[in-house]
């Protein structure tokens, strides 16, 4: 995440220019040194923003669209070059025969153009829930499990994200960024406005999960400062209690109840700690981002991605009874996201279909 500063060539302090911890890729001056022209998520997917260099609110150049960014201005400040990314993603499945045997991929479920990521299945299978960018903004949308009737189930025009499943079917967590920070949302399912989850003001909150119960939230938070530590909050609304001590990013509770298994945003692996209390335990050193897993009653199902070239991603079981790592499949592109269906019989996994970038030029820029 990062923000627009101004400091003088003379020295001094930065002066903080955007507030939006959002991230930014490049940035140009308007000839006049009057503006700065920068790149953005901070009204949802990257575009172009404009802003003054004594400060203001930014504001959007308008007909350039989503998916920009590298702005570039030439020296006389008539033209402005810029880069535009045009990728397609969508989610797949591999059915399962058992826990440690797959088949191939049985075909596209979700299609659509632009980010498609991060599903996740409904408790009794019949739905699926992930982000999309396709409105133009990263939104919550709802599909039924073989990828027909979907429709969005957040409208808040920014940036909502990780999106999981209640217990009982009737509501959506997620994380959303409206302003400066991230926050936890809930929605129910069946309509009605989301609303923010108490977390921690000034800090960034997000990747949020339900306890088996259904009555707590956990989630993540970097709360004054350092690694994210993992929280929980009453789902119904109340204080956050601290989880872990040790960082972490992600956690799912144990098919029991008595267990705590989470990643980490800074390292790989999944670790596990009691809820009772008592210290955490490495599980698996795998996988190496801290959302492509999912936890099965026997086991983690991960994406391991090969170090070396050519580039080759597999889908791999770590069996809790005898802590072997079996191989599932080979997926033959990068992934965003992993979700195993309730009765342990389908794998989704979101993943990129193509991409690539153009440089877009707009004469009589001004």
């Amino acid at each position: 995440m990062a923000d627009l500063f101004l400091v003088p060539t003379t020295g001094g302090e930065p002066k903080r220019l955007t507030f939006d911890n959002r991230p930014i890729f490049g940035a140009t001056w308007t000839p006049d040194g009057r503006d700065i022209v920068f790149d953005s998520w901070r009204g949802g997917l990257s575009s172009l923003w404009r802003t003054s260099a004594s400060g203001g609110t930014p504001r959007p150049l308008a007909g350039v669209g989503v998916n920009a960014g590298s702005p570039s201005i030439s020296p006389k400040g008539n033209q402005l070059a810029y880069t535009q990314w045009l990728y397609n993603e969508s989610i797949w499945r591999v059915d399962l025969i058992d826990d440690k045997h797959g088949r191939r991929p049985t075909g596209l479920v979700i299609s659509g153009k632009g980010m498609t990521a991060r599903p996740d299945f409904s408790p009794d299978g019949k739905k699926i829930a992930f982000e999309s960018g396709r409105s133009g903004y990263s939104e919550i949308w709802i599909c039924d499990s073989d990828g027909s009737n979907c429709a969005q189930a957040t409208s808040l025009h920014g940036w909502a994200a990780n999106a999981r499943w209640s217990p009982d079917g009737r509501y959506i967590a997620f994380e959303f960024h409206p302003q400066e920070h991230s926050e936890v949302g809930v929605v129910e399912v069946a309509g009605g406005l989301p609303r923010l989850i108490p977390t921690f003001p000034g800090a960034d909150n997000g990747g949020p999960s339900w306890s088996r119960d259904g009555h707590w939230i956990y989630f993540f938070s970097n709360r004054g400062g350092g690694s994210f530590q993992l929280w929980k909050v009453p789902a119904s609304g109340g204080s956050p209690v601290q989880v872990t001590k040790n960082a972490g990013a992600h956690g799912v509770e144990s098919a029991d109840g008595r267990s705590l298994l989470y990643s980490k945003a800074e390292v790989p692996g999944i670790w596990k700690m009691p809820l009772s209390g008592g210290e955490e335990t490495l599980v698996l050193d795998q996988p190496g981002t801290w959302w492509d897993w999912a936890l099965a009653r026997n086991g983690i199902y991960f994406i391991s991605y090969s170090k070396k070239a050519p580039f080759t991603a597999t889908l791999e079981f770590y069996e809790f009874a005898t802590h072997r790592i079996i191989h599932i499949s080979t997926l033959d592109k990068a992934s965003q996201g992993l979700a195993v269906s309730p009765d342990g019989r389908s794998i989704l996994y979101a993943r990129v279909e193509s991409s690539e970038s153009n440089i877009m030029l707009v004469k009589n820029f001004h």
